[in-house]
């Protein structure tokens, strides 16, 4: 009878564990009403990264299986084109808002002051010209062409005489020469006075007035132009460069950032395509990441089920790897039609069921959940509703 007991005994301990783990599988992954239990593995969306613009690569700066951060240089390309065209379009930015300056300041007061010196000449030009010749210039003038008439017949006597002279072989050529270029220098100069007495006799010409005119009438609009300032459309114009050049500017500093290229999102390298000294075309891939900051897992759904979930809906995820952390996620996609569980769910039974693919994004910012990694869910309809 004892041995009987010793039996029994081991065998109703076996038995009682086996109810406490049956009981403790079924809590965890048969459905209630109050939840729905999915499972699956987390699947990311991977980013080819490109430069916009063409070039050669100067360094690569990521490579497979790296984590990086959003934000982060993965790769430059040479960029000393690219530089120069933006210190070009700095300077003309700074010429045209050094222009748009002076401008707005105003004329100068050295500028003022010459356009006045000129307009007081050309004033006193035309009022010497409208009063015609003084009788000192008439009388001066007189004086120099009996001036000049005795000049030249003095040096007229000489020369007849010195012309005598050679023809009787007294004196040589070159002493007549050195005379009759004398006589020829006064015989000029006596016409020229004789011209000049005319001229201030006769008193200025109509055209030598009207140019005076001509002159002051331009002096004057330059003075008035200079005292007023620059007019208002030549201040808008210089304006309106000042806004050509820093659009150029902006436009010559982006082209010089797409020399870089930066992760549009935290992730995980996948694979690089090039090697430095490699010239790329623009949008030719650089890098792929799989971008990890927002995760996804996919999920099926029961037939039986389907009216109890909704787009919107928040799925609390936990995976083997990080057991005591929760991640909440929110049901993003359904699918429309039904479909045959995929082979890999567990059971033989449950693969020839009939389910609904979902989707649940789930947000990652430590980069925790990886791709591929199998993670549990539960839908909690009471939150739902």
């Amino acid at each position: 009878m004892e041995k009987k007991k010793k039996i029994i005994v081991p065998v109703a301990l076996a038995l009682l564990v086996l109810v406490v783990l049956a009981s403790k599988y079924l809590s965890h992954n048969v459905d209630t009403p109050e939840q729905i239990k999915v499972s699956g593995t987390i699947e990311v969306i991977d980013t080819s990264l490109s430069f916009k613009v063409g070039g050669r690569v100067l360094q690569r700066l990521v490579s497979e299986g790296e984590t990086i951060t959003r934000g982060q240089s993965t790769a430059l390309l040479e960029d000393s084109e690219l530089q120069h065209e933006k210190e070009l379009r700095q300077a003309a930015v700074e010429a045209a808002k050094a222009t748009l300056a002076e401008l707005m300041s105003g004329s100068r007061p050295d500028e003022i002051n010459e356009a006045q010196a000129v307009t007081l000449r050309a004033r006193a030009v035309l009022a010497e010209l409208n009063a015609g010749s003084r009788p000192q210039e008439i009388k001066t003038a007189q004086a120099q062409v009996q001036q000049a008439n005795a000049v030249f017949e003095r040096w007229q006597a000489e020369y007849t005489r010195q012309k005598q002279l050679l023809e009787r072989e007294v004196i040589a050529p070159r002493e007549f020469e050195q005379v009759k270029s004398q006589y020829l220098s006064a015989m000029e100069q006596q016409r020229v006075a004789d011209e000049r007495v005319q001229l201030v006799s006769a008193g200025p010409r109509q055209e030598q007035i009207d140019q005076a005119k001509a002159s002051l009438a331009q002096a004057e609009a330059r003075l008035a132009l200079v005292t007023k300032g620059p007019r208002q459309e030549t201040i808008d114009r210089a304006k309106a460069q000042v806004r050509e050049a820093e659009e150029a500017l902006a436009m010559a500093t982006t082209r010089l950032g797409y020399a870089t290229l930066s992760a549009p999102t935290a992730g995980v390298v996948l694979s690089d395509h090039v090697e430095v000294g490699e010239y790329v075309s623009p949008g030719s891939p650089v890098v792929t990441i799989a971008a990890l900051e927002n995760v996804w897992l996919r999920a099926y759904i029961a037939e039986t089920d389907l009216g109890r979930i909704k787009i919107g809906q928040q799925v609390e995820v936990a995976s083997d790897t990080y057991p005591d952390k929760k991640y909440l996620g929110t049901i993003s996609f359904i699918s429309a039609s039904a479909e045959f569980t995929p082979k890999n769910v567990q059971t033989e039974r449950e693969r020839v069921k009939l389910v609904y693919r979902i989707k649940v994004d789930i947000p990652n910012p430590d980069l925790e959940l990886k791709p591929g990694m199998p993670v549990d869910g539960e839908i909690r309809i009471s939150q739902s509703r």
